[in-house]
C-alpha cells in the first residue's frame, strides 16, 4: 500500500490551471497502483515518469504553435510537441518509485524558496545536434539569467541529497517542440527553422512544476504532482 502525503503537503483535485491561481505548495491526489498504463516493477512498485519544469504561458505556446505549422510545409518526418505539453525542462529524474516523490517534492520545495520569481525571455530557434544534422527541434532563450542558473544549480544540490544523479552535460535550457523520426527533408525542415526564428518574448517564472509523464497512443500526458511558487517560504 502507498504511504499517506507528507506532513504539510495538502491533496487537491484541483485541475492544473485552477492550481496555478493559488500560492501555496500542492501535491496532487494519490493514484491507484493498479490504474491503468502505470508501469510497475517486479516487486509491484509503481514507477513514475517525472521531471522537474517551468511552464510556459498559453501566448508563448501558440507562437510555438505557428512556427510548427510553417515547419510542416517541409514534409519532413516529424513528431510534434503538443504546444500544451512544451515547458522547460530544469531537472529530468527519470522512472521514480511512487514512495519517493513526496520526498522529491520536498527537496523541489527547499530549492524554490531560496530563488525569487524571475524573467524569461524566449528567443530564436536551433536543432540538436546541429542545424546540419537536426534531431530535435527547439526554440531558445536569449540568455540563460543568474536567477535560471541559480535555481538550476540549487536543485541539483537538493535532489542529489535524495539520491538523484547530477547532471554532467552543460545546463542548456531550451523548448523541445519536435523530434525528427528520420532526415528525409530534414536540410529543408533546418532551413525553415532558420529562417523562421522565433521573435522575442518574456514572460515572468513564479513557480515550478514537479510534473508526471505517462505515455500514451495519443502521446505523453502530464500531470502535475506539486507546483511550488518561488520564493515562498514554508
Amino acid at each position: 500500500m502507498e504511504s499517506g502525503p507528507a506532513k504539510g503537503f495538502r491533496l487537491t483535485l484541483e485541475t492544473a490551471s485552477s492550481q496555478r491561481r493559488n500560492s501555496d505548495f500542492r501535491t496532487m491526489k494519490k493514484t491507484s497502483m493498479t490504474e491503468p498504463g502505470k508501469r510497475e516493477t517486479s516487486v509491484g512498485k509503481e514507477m513514475v515518469r517525472a521531471f522537474v519544469c517551468v511552464e510556459i504561458p498559453g501566448a508563448i505556446r501558440d507562437g510555438m504553435e505557428q512556427l510548427q505549422l510553417k515547419l510542416k510545409q517541409a514534409g519532413a518526418e516529424v513528431s510534434w510537441v503538443k504546444p500544451s505539453n512544451i515547458h522547460l525542462t530544469l531537472k529530468f529524474l527519470g522512472d521514480v518509485p511512487r514512495p519517493r516523490i513526496q520526498g522529491v517534492c520536498s527537496a523541489v520545495e527547499r530549492a524554490a524558496h531560496v530563488i525569487e520569481p524571475f524573467e524569461i525571455e524566449v528567443s530564436g530557434t536551433g536543432c540538436f545536434p546541429s542545424m546540419s544534422s537536426p534531431r530535435v527541434l527547439w526554440v531558445g532563450l536569449s540568455q540563460v539569467s543568474n536567477e535560471l542558473k541559480q535555481l538550476h544549480a540549487v536543485l541539483e544540490n537538493e535532489l542529489a541529497g535524495e539520491g538523484f544523479a547530477r547532471e554532467t552535460r552543460r545546463f542548456g535550457p531550451h523548448l523541445t517542440i519536435g523530434r525528427l523520426r528520420s532526415q528525409r527533408h530534414a536540410p529543408a525542415l533546418a532551413d525553415r527553422l532558420r529562417a523562421a526564428g522565433f521573435e522575442a518574448v518574456k514572460f515572468q517564472a513564479n513557480e515550478i512544476i514537479v510534473m508526471r509523464s505517462d505515455l500514451k497512443p495519443t502521446g505523453a500526458l502530464y500531470t502535475p504532482q506539486a507546483i511550488i511558487p518561488l520564493g515562498v517560504l514554508p
